[in-house]
């Protein structure tokens, strides 16, 4: 397997190198594969790089990796685009690892910025774990050059660095402290109103209760129906209503509250009057925004060491942490959180919460320059 992997790299090396005899444009490339489409990062970079700079090209190349043997066929074209742009493009800007930067031999005067799709740091990825419980096979990795190649790594805060360091591979030299666009959403009050204007028209029964919103992190080949089952029987329908945002790629449901799919966790965080988590990076969206946290770890042994986290759970997490769902909803009943807590915690590992967009087109079209 490794040695017709090298091969299949040494072609597509072969081939990169003639498209690097291309002119190199005033370009900004953008790759993605957590999506078919742009994300709100990067929706909020065009529009703020655009009015900077309106004559920048900005290419976006936004295709998911997906399990069918079409999908993974129709990718591999799509490589050949990545390829095209990176090679005749002066920055990049990635938000997961992609094969096209990594895996080939690019231009020194290339600038690739790494600006991971999860707000701080909480769980561990990347090289963190590699080899380990949902971590990448080591072996895999090191042919593929996982995460190499990187000009500037994004971070949160100087809290965070460390830890974005340890999940690339890279030295404190690589890290540039800069929020991601999105925050800049999480506190504009218009953004909010048209937020709730929209979920109100969708589900006006939300006005009349308390609205309990529940966002599980994604687990690998794991169904969690019944534990998720039983935090929602343990809110009152007469006092309350469970809502279930779950990961995109997660197989969960709920027979009882609303199982939302019309509206992003993050747009339907403003709708909560209390929010809980497990291990999910939402929980730094929540906090920044100021909401009531509590957090469900009905699987926390098995999960961490699965997963393992930066931080010290227990000690970190800003509200009240349990294994019960009874246990959670009498605290909710009982208004048992600390906002100055949760302020605390969002400004501890989100640094700048203003302006962000600006901030970072900025830095992107400074490198052109």
């Amino acid at each position: 397997m490794k040695i017709v992997v090298k091969v299949l790299l040494t072609i597509l090396n072969m081939i990169y190198s003639i498209m690097k005899l291309f002119p190199v444009g005033e370009k900004i490339t953008f790759v993605s594969r957590q999506s078919d489409k742009k994300s709100e990062d990067m929706e909020l970079l065009e529009r703020s790089i655009r009015r900077k700079d309106p004559g920048l090209e900005q290419v976006f190349l936004c295709k998911k990796l997906e399990g069918g043997i079409f999908s993974k066929i129709g990718y591999c074209f799509h490589v050949f685009k990545q390829m095209y742009h990176i090679a005749t493009s002066k920055v990049v800007v990635l938000d997961s690892y992609c094969i096209s930067v990594s895996a080939l031999k690019q231009r020194e005067s290339l600038v690739v910025i790494q600006m991971w799709h999860a707000l701080g740091s909480l769980k561990k990825f990347g090289f963190s774990i590699v080899g380990e419980g949902e971590g990448r096979n080591a072996k895999l990795a090191d042919v593929f050059s996982m995460h190499r190649n990187y000009t500037y790594i994004l971070t949160s805060s100087r809290v965070c660095a460390p830890n974005f360091a340890e999940a690339f591979g890279y030295d404190d030299k690589h890290m540039k402290v800069m929020t991601l666009p999105r925050v800049d959403k999480l506190t504009d009050w218009s953004f909010k109103e048209d937020c709730l204007r929209r979920i109100y028209d969708e589900y006006p029964e939300f006005r009349e209760k308390k609205v309990v919103v529940y966002a599980p992190t994604l687990r690998v080949d794991r169904n969690i129906s019944e534990a998720v089952q039983n935090l929602a029987a343990a809110f009152s329908d007469s006092q309350y209503i469970f809502v279930l945002k779950k990961h995109p790629l997660m197989q969960v449901n709920s027979e009882t509250g609303v199982v939302d799919n019309k509206f992003t966790t993050l747009e339907m965080l403003f709708a909560a009057d209390y929010v809980i988590c497990d291990y999910s990076a939402i929980i730094f969206e929540a906090a920044i925004i100021g909401k009531p946290l509590f957090f469900y770890t009905f699987d926390y042994e098995t999960y961490g060491e699965e997963r393992d986290f930066y931080m010290d759970y227990d000690a970190e997490m800003p509200g009240v942490i349990s294994a019960d769902p009874r246990v959670l909803a009498e605290a909710v009943a009982a208004d048992d959180y600390s906002i100055d807590r949760i302020k605390a915690f969002s400004h501890k590992y989100v640094e700048n919460q203003s302006a962000c967009t600006d901030k970072l087109a900025e830095f992107i079209t400074d490198q052109i320059k």
